[in-house]
């Protein structure tokens, strides 16, 4: 009997004092009712028409959209090579919310669709991330100031036998286009644009509830679960936290000349022990929301104006 109490107080220390790994996510049950969604919607007759450029605000799951497109009036969907987007109007502007899918490719895809098709005058990638910091709690969000390739990489040489050591790398970057020399070249960074960087810290200094700061989005088809890589990677590059599609939207909006910025709420840390919280996802599209909605007010609406 002593021996059966010894082992639960055991199991009850460690539960306490032992942060709790991070559990699986099921994102097939995350993404599971968009097409049900989607059926529900008008279906768009023709090619998109729009006297002024819409904002596009992009999420890769169902969770990462569901907000923005109830938020939109008279929506209607569209498909293009089975990814699927929202045209509708916020704030009395059009906006065009785009379902990207998971993933770097998915991502770049999406984004050179939407580009082609709606002609954006701005992108806003928008999401889930996980965190890179102690200091880092479930729903604080990080603006990227700009965001990195952290699994395009170089690494040392090393010879048969000798181990693994991947901290022993370069950044080798993305090819991107470049306008001052008019070719591709490698990019270890993208940043974001300096006016829609500006407005959402004035959205953030102007709503207290949300708990926000600036920091570098690392992106990599890979969940990291590695608190010394995490360390690593926070070291080496500043990343503030991880997640799937930001540099690869911010590539082809480069290629493009769009402006663009990624915000991304923290869904889940491994170095404190939270959770995949899938609440969190409502936390940034009610801040890009309300970015989107100053950016019309403050820049769209004046340049309009002046026109």
């Amino acid at each position: 009997m002593k021996k059966f109490f010894a082992l639960i107080i055991c199991a009850l220390v460690l539960n306490f004092f032992v942060p709790a790994q991070v559990q699986a996510v099921d994102e097939d049950a995350l993404t599971a009712s968009v097409e049900n969604f989607y059926s529900t919607l008008p279906k768009a007759k023709g090619d998109y028409k729009s006297r002024q450029r819409p904002i596009l605000i992009q999420g890769a799951m169902n969770i990462e959209t569901d907000v923005l497109i109830h938020a939109l009036k008279n929506p209607v969907a569209y498909r293009e090579l089975n990814y699927l987007f929202v045209a509708g109007t916020y704030k009395n502007y059009p906006v065009v919310v785009a379902r990207t899918e998971i993933g770097l490719s998915n991502a770049a895809a999406s984004t050179a669709l939407a580009i082609k098709k709606f002609n954006p005058v701005a992108v806003i990638n928008q999401g889930t991330a996980g965190g890179y910091l102690p200091s880092q709690d479930v729903g604080d969000i990080v603006i990227g100031d700009k965001t990195i390739p952290s699994s395009a990489y170089k690494t040392a040489y090393s010879p048969e036998g000798a181990g693994i050591d991947i901290t022993q790398q370069e950044m080798r970057g993305l090819y991107a286009f470049d306008t001052a020399s008019g070719n591709f070249t490698r990019h270890g960074e993208f940043h974001c644009d300096t006016t829609l960087f500006n407005i959402a810290f004035a959205v953030a200094n102007a709503h207290e509830n949300f708990k926000v700061v600036s920091g570098t989005i690392a992106t990599a088809d890979t969940w990291l679960n590695s608190v010394d890589y995490i360390n690593f990677l926070h070291e080496k590059y500043g990343s503030s936290c991880e997640e799937m599609e930001t540099v690869a939207a911010a590539q082809i909006c480069q290629n493009a000349g769009v402006p663009f910025i990624g915000i991304r709420v923290i869904s889940n840390n491994v170095i404190t022990g939270e959770n995949f919280d899938v609440s969190s996802a409502k936390v940034a599209q009610d801040f890009v929301l309300l970015v989107v909605e100053n950016y019309i007010r403050d820049v769209l609406k004046k340049i309009s104006e002046a026109c």
